[in-house]
């Protein structure tokens, strides 16, 4: 460097500086300002209910669950895959429901895959049942598919027996959360009867389940099942099941269990008392005996409650043989 130069700025090697010492560079897309203005922009552009003005000064706790539109892709509704699928009839009709809530923009995802795994094999008439969504979605271009807004918020998962009693779509219902995606054809044996996906073992008496109970009609004999430490029943997982129409009716002659239920289930906790119920109320009433679901214990499901991405619970899947036709992942919501 000549002394004609010794005073004028030059830019630094960055390897010239100790790792340790060197300064942290945050991409601008992962900075917390541009994060935060993504937030508001996707959330002011899509819910057009909320005034720009009520915008707070800080993101709280939830502001994590927004993904920054730069990062985020979302999938597509994709008509070819009617190509080569088939209406599912064995002996009946058939409709899929799919519960849905969107929380988040990622949450399309979900309930896109759902759809577009049904649709790679069947061709059979889809419910989607919204409950309670915090954003909007626009839906696309779906295939022989009704969209229900339902009026009870929260009520989760009873939703598909409701409105499957009220409208009646088809002699059998296959119930799946939009969390859930078709893998394969289900076999004969599968669509058998009245099948859990998955089921759990049974647990203590509580007391939310117990006051659950005492809301439905001819509900002694219920309750003395229930509290029968014999009893042998096993809790439906997420509530979901293949289930006839027939039996839907039957139940809720009996007990007014949807009707009923559907008005008080508003929480986490309401809704995780409804699997159990549904449980305790077809095996008392004898509908579900021995082999209660299709692809067995929950907690023995690769990745149970922790996996979150449908490639690697599926790389999981063949390195321990299980054979399912229904892939389930979790997210937090």
């Amino acid at each position: 460097m000549s002394w004609a130069n010794i005073h004028v700025p030059r830019k630094r090697n960055i390897s010239q500086i100790p790792e340790e010492l060197r300064p942290i560079i945050i991409p601008r897309v992962n900075r917390p300002e541009v994060i935060r203005s993504e937030f508001y922009h996707t959330q002011y552009t899509i819910d057009t209910d909320t005034d720009i003005r009520d915008t707070p000064n800080t993101l709280n706790k939830k502001t994590k669950e927004y993904v920054n539109p730069r990062q985020y892709v979302p999938k597509k509704i994709d008509s070819s895959l009617k190509v080569n699928a088939f209406e599912l009839s064995k002996d009946a009709s058939y409709v899929f429901v799919i519960l849905r809530n969107i929380n988040t923009a990622r949450d399309n995802d979900l309930w896109i895959s759902c759809y577009n795994s049904i649709r790679k094999f069947y061709t059979n008439k889809i419910i989607i049942i919204d409950d309670n969504s915090q954003i909007n979605t626009v839906d696309g271009k779906l295939l022989n598919t009704e969209i229900i807004k339902s009026e009870f918020n929260g009520a989760g998962e009873i939703l598909p027996y409701y409105y499957f009693l009220k409208n009646k779509w088809a002699d059998r219902m296959i119930f799946l959360h939009d969390s859930m995606f078709i893998n394969r054809l289900f076999t004969d044996d599968e669509l058998e009867g009245v099948k859990f996906h998955w089921h759990f073992n049974k647990e203590k008496p509580t007391r939310k389940i117990a006051q659950f109970i005492s809301l439905l009609q001819n509900n002694k004999e219920l309750q003395d099942y229930y509290n029968d430490p014999d009893s042998k029943w096993k809790g439906c997982f997420g509530a979901t099941s293949i289930i006839d129409l027939d039996t839907v009716i039957y139940i809720e002659d009996k007990y007014n269990i949807f009707s009923t239920l559907n008005l008080y289930i508003k929480t986490r906790i309401d809704r995780e008392s409804f699997e159990r119920i549904l449980g305790i109320v077809l095996y008392h009433e004898g509908i579900i005996k021995d082999k209660c679901s299709n692809f067995g214990d929950i907690f023995r499901y690769p990745g149970a409650f922790e996996s979150e991405n449908i490639d690697n619970t599926l790389y999981t899947m063949g390195q321990k043989g299980y054979n399912t036709a229904i892939i389930k992942v979790w997210r937090g919501r």
